[in-house]
């Protein structure tokens, strides 16, 4: 049986639309070879535990009162130092918030100095001008810290755009600010240590015997748009997934965010991950690909509003052999 699902918006400002300049993957590994860059990574994905006592104003001291990393999230670190070693990345200064998270993170770079400054919150102007030093000549810094002190200080980043185990890259623009010049997310992390590998670091959805490389999304505005949508779909986490709704989707009354948030769960729940196996048609405002969960394959078209807005105007997916309710 093939069942659509659909999902329409209103036009609403943009914010933030990724910058045309930002560099991905090899590109930015090239960029980054030469040295003078801030990478500011959120810590590797953790544990979520009933016994955890973190306020945005409390560190505990110990550790079992703390959010650790997961088993995930200690792949995701070794999968970070692999790939700045794969590609010689030079790294001069290394420095952690103090929680075990950030610096077990941080060892994947170097040996970290521990600052309260990356762990702070509310953050202070010693946040800010942490962030907007410039390392020494041909080397790169290193900041592993937590998502809001990204959100706050690196123009273009909105919250949920950076997950656990991702990262933003800065230039620091000498008069106390940065510039974003890139990111690294999970799937990212993957490609650039394994270019072999499909679908998404967090969720890699099975890949059948002989199956080939995903290919590469079309560098349009829906291709990105369709990128980003498929990243916070395929983590499965519906924090992230609302993110993307807020932030890179039109909002459409009849449609609240609580209602696609629960329509994303129940497909995630019943059909996990998807990886692209195909790209059927790219225009600059519309993008229509094949894909495979688990237990069905799926065409899904995904439609930008009109330039310059930077947002998802519309979803359509035809999935075979399923009914559900809706969709994000």
């Amino acid at each position: 049986m093939l069942h659509l699902l659909t999902t329409l918006a209103v036009a609403v400002q943009v914010a933030g639309a990724a910058p045309p300049h930002e560099l991905r993957r090899e590109e930015l590994m090239t960029a980054l070879r030469s040295g003078g860059y801030t990478i500011l990574v959120r810590h590797g994905r953790t544990l979520k535990s009933a016994d955890v006592k973190e306020t945005p104003a409390y560190t505990p001291a110990a550790r079992a009162e703390q959010r650790n990393l997961s088993e995930d999230g200690v792949r995701d670190v070794a999968l970070m130092g692999r790939v700045f070693r794969k590609y010689a990345i030079p790294v001069g200064e290394v420095l952690a918030s103090p929680l075990y998270r950030t610096q077990e993170t941080a060892a994947a770079f170097g040996t970290p100095k521990l600052t309260m400054v990356l762990r702070t919150y509310p953050t202070t102007a010693e946040t800010q001008a942490l962030v907007a030093a410039a390392p020494p000549p041909g080397t790169n810094r290193v900041l592993v810290t937590h998502h809001f002190v990204i959100e706050q200080h690196v123009p273009g980043i909105v919250p949920g755009d950076i997950g656990e185990s991702e990262a933003a890259v800065v230039r620091p623009t000498g008069d106390g600010t940065v510039t974003l010049v890139g990111r690294i997310t999970l799937a990212d992390w993957q490609a650039l240590a394994d270019p072999s590998a499909v679908g998404p670091a967090a969720y890699s959805a099975p890949a059948a015997q002989g199956a080939q490389p995903a290919p590469a999304m079309p560098e349009t505005r829906a291709g990105r748009l369709a990128a980003r949508y498929i990243e916070a779909f395929n983590t499965g986490d519906t924090t992230r997934m609302r993110a993307f709704i807020e932030s890179s989707m039109l909002a459409n009354p009849e449609r609240s965010t609580d209602v696609r948030l629960k329509s994303f769960s129940q497909l995630f729940a019943e059909h996990g991950p998807m990886s692209v196996t195909g790209i059927t048609a790219s225009q600059p405002d519309s993008l229509v690909l094949e894909a495979r969960t688990r237990d069905a394959a799926i065409t899904m078209t995904v439609r930008a509003a009109p330039a310059p807005t930077e947002r998802v105007l519309s979803v359509l997916m035809a999935i075979k052999g399923t009914v559900n309710n809706g969709h994000p």
